[in-house]
């Protein structure tokens, strides 16, 4: 149970933080829904008519929005600068975005591109996930009404726990602070303090005995930290660990130190990440009614120059903390002869020294080089509120510094950085397409022919319309503008093809189990090792000491053994220490235990009649042979899918059909498989649809194309396009069947999201892909 711990402090840690998150969202929506203001913050872009970024650069800010009246949207810059989107315009996508950096595992986000009414141009809008069907209904539907005594300045009131911001970052080290402290009160506030025998030390580490403060009838083992040079046979005082960690410990000399200094330096780097943002928000929502006070019009002449972003300020603080602490120790701190009573391997000492102000004796631990025990050495004694705490007077004065200069100065680079990237915000407001925004536009209805609402969603003219939307998301990113030849399967090996290379590896291999079983064998190849030489050479008995009883890792002692460092002396007077495998109960250091080992290599050794060897070997020969069997089971299942293919590539019937693209959605439309919708020639519902390589994307979006497929197995079909051999991802499905053409129909409905309105008779932004300025992009 002991390993469970650390894993529900990380649940306990994640969940709050996650509780907060979604009760955010929900009262957002709630707001929204009943006509208030609410404030998100976004990314704000022009992009041109075939979805490309005019000005280069991505400006941060504040989206405000508010569900009274037909008021206007405002974007409001880090740099200030103010810029007015009316509403009644066309959502044209709501295209999923992973976020980058820190936020790239866990941050969704959604860009709704938004057709300004008046505008030549597109305005890109990203915000979090949750946010982006309040910003969608905010720019198309019409609010219920404003009064004429209201000033626009006066709508935007927002709520108290609206104004508090908290960034990706500031919400990671306050969950971190968080865990810390809770996995500090379980050991030192629910936990009792006793004191403990030390029974042995080993890498400033001391096994320690002590009876159980909840069963008196138990004796405990455990290791803590030791530094001030104890001895077995030493008392030492100690924290027990309640349930589910009982006959857990820790010291109480510097773990609660360490966990106290962990959750202030990331308890405060978390608030001061929360202020900093929350003011800046504040300060932008200042600026902004200001603003509209004034009537509107032209930005204000104040905009900042100076950004300080919130990490900036937490760097900032955490220097500042250590250049307070440099001062309060060696400004107002003590200069006293310390003596040293114990040294460590990692080059730090353990002193005791009066105090200079009482005359009271204390110990600490400081960094010290070239002493030993008995020695003299200078410390700086600290004074209120750190009393009883030292500080070398060589090494420490140095680190501290070089980390203060490393804060200050990161925060200075930060506000540099976030300075310069401000001015950006200018290009909102100077481009001609942001001229034409500054008068609202009452809301229009949404030009008509979409057939995902008023028509049939298979229809060509739509899936047309749906393949331009997903490819005006970039799809094709960062790979070359042509699709180099593949080799002809006829006169070439298959491995001469890198598509088929590629699918070799992915789907061929199975890489999970592989991974498995290289796991499984560095875990139990000592416990094999150990069975084959039981087996094959002649074995001694021995009685061995338990020198250093390794910690447990999951699912040990039980139902795998666990190991212990262990002594003996064969046969012959040699002495052996080994790691030997144990099961439950598990051995105290200092017992003996009797153990035999094999004659010819006597550093491998077993315990005699212990379960826990043979459990071990059960466990992982299971775990290596399911591996296995999965390892053989992808190649036998690909070797035969790619027989398929390729007969159907050399020797299959081809028939002449028209096709269309369709991307692949998601958040990484570049990586996933497209689709291949087949028409018959002139027809408008597709007959069959078929997932082919992700470098399909780089042809033609629709043509003609040549259908290769075996007579007695059309499932296993090639498209050849042009001159361009297309490798299938999956088998040709035909939409006769009613199932399919139902799944296929609700693909499609769901590659539209929510609030887009299609028109596939407008093809105004979405340039024809088969034509050749599309050929070459």
């Amino acid at each position: 149970m002991n390993f469970l711990l650390l894993p529900l402090c990380i649940v306990l840690g994640g969940v709050l933080p996650a509780l907060w998150a979604n009760g955010r969202t929900r009262s957002l929506r709630r707001a929204f829904a009943s006509g208030k203001t609410v404030g998100l913050p976004a990314e704000v872009a022009w992009q041109s008519h075939d979805g490309q970024q005019d000005q280069g650069a991505t400006v941060r800010g504040d989206l405000w929005l508010t569900g009274r009246g037909d008021a206007p949207l405002h974007f409001v810059a880090e740099g200030s600068t103010i810029l007015t989107l009316p509403r009644g315009g066309r959502i044209r996508d709501v295209a999923p975005q992973r976020a980058k950096g820190l936020k790239r595992s866990f941050v969704h986000r959604e860009t709704v591109v938004y057709q300004v009414p008046g505008a030549g141009a597109r305005l890109a809008i990203t915000v979090d996930q949750p946010s982006a069907e309040i910003v969608t209904k905010a720019l198309t539907q019409p609010g219920g009404g404003q009064s004429e005594r209201e000033k626009p300045a006066d709508v935007l009131q927002v709520a108290p726990w609206q104004r508090i911001r908290v960034p990706g970052a500031a919400a990671l080290l306050l969950s971190g602070a968080l865990l810390l402290a809770l996995f500090g009160a379980h050991t030192f506030l629910l936990g009792r303090e006793v004191t403990a025998e030390v029974s042995g030390v080993r890498d400033a580490q001391c096994q320690v005995v002590w009876q159980d403060p909840w069963d008196a009838s138990r004796t405990r083992h455990a290791r803590v930290d030791c530094y001030q040079g104890e001895k077995p046979g030493d008392a030492l005082r100690i924290s027990a660990r309640p349930w589910p960690a009982r006959g857990e410990a820790a010291d109480l000399e510097d773990s609660p130190f360490m966990v106290v200094f962990g959750v202030s330096a990331a308890g405060l780097a978390g608030l001061v990440g929360i202020a900093s943002a929350s003011l800046g928000a504040a300060r932008r929502l200042r600026l902004l009614r200001g603003h509209l006070g004034r009537g509107g019009g032209a930005n204000p002449p104040g905009a900042a120059r100076v950004v300080v972003p919130w990490w900036s300020w937490a760097t900032g603080t955490l220097g500042l903390a250590g250049l307070g602490l440099m001062t309060l120790a060696y400004g107002f701190g003590q200069p006293v002869r310390a003596e040293v009573t114990g040294t460590t391997d990692y080059g730090s000492c353990a002193v005791a020294w009066a105090d200079p102000w009482d005359g009271a004796r204390h110990t600490a631990e400081v960094d010290c080089d070239g002493v030993s025990g008995g020695d003299s050495l200078e410390v700086s004694a600290l004074p209120w509120p750190l009393r009883g705490e030292a500080f070398d007077r060589d090494f420490t004065p140095v680190a501290l510094g070089i980390v203060t200069v490393a804060h200050v100065g990161v925060a200075l680079l930060g506000i540099g950085l976030r300075s310069r990237r401000s001015r950006r915000g200018r290009l909102l407001t100077s481009t001609p397409e942001a001229a034409s925004t500054a008068t609202s536009v009452p809301p229009q209805k949404q030009a008509g022919g979409d057939p995902a609402r008023t028509g049939d969603v298979l229809d060509r003219g739509h899936l047309t319309a749906v393949s331009r939307l997903l490819f005006a998301r970039d799809v094709r990113g960062s790979r070359p503008r042509s699709r180099g030849p593949e080799p002809d399967p006829g006169s070439h090996p298959w491995w001469r093809s890198p598509v088929l290379r590629r699918v070799a590896l992915t789907s061929g291999v199975s890489w999970g189990a592989l991974i498995v079983l290289g796991v499984t064998a560095l875990w139990s190849g000592g416990w094999w090792m150990t069975a084959l030489h039981s087996a094959t050479d002649r074995s001694e008995t021995s009685v061995a000491t338990v020198e250093y009883l390794y910690d447990d890792l999951p699912l040990e002692p039980w139902p795998l053994p666990g190991e212990a460092e262990m002594s003996f002396v064969t046969a012959d007077g040699r002495r052996v220490v080994t790691d030997i495998a144990h099961g439950d109960p598990v051995p105290a250091e200092g017992d003996t235990i009797g153990i035999a080992y094999a004659a010819g290599r006597p550093s491998v050794a077993w315990i005699p009649g212990d379960p826990g060897l043979g459990r071990g070997l059960w466990a992982s020969g299971t775990v290596a042979a399911l591996a296995v069997v999965r390892l053989v089971w992808c190649t036998v299942s690909f070797g035969r899918t790619l027989r398929r293919v390729l007969r159907a590539a050399r020797c299959g019937e081809a028939r002449r059909l028209d096709y269309l693209l369709l991307p692949g959605g998601g958040e990484k439309p570049r990586n996933a498989a497209p689709l291949l919708v087949l028409f018959e020639p002139g027809a408008r519902r597709p007959a069959a649809v078929m997932e082919v390589e992700p470098s399909a994307v780089l042809l033609p979006t629709e043509g003609t194309l040549d259908l290769r497929s075996a007579p007695q197995d059309s499932a296993a079909a090639v498209a050849v396009i042009g001159e361009q051999l297309v490798w299938p991802f999956g088998p040709l499905t035909l939409l006769a069947d009613q199932d399919e053409e139902e799944y296929f129909r609700q693909y499609v409905t769901d590659l539209v999201p929510p609030g887009v309105a299609l028109d596939p008779s407008d093809a105004h932004g979405h340039p024809t892909e088969s034509s050749p300025a599309a050929d070459r992009g």
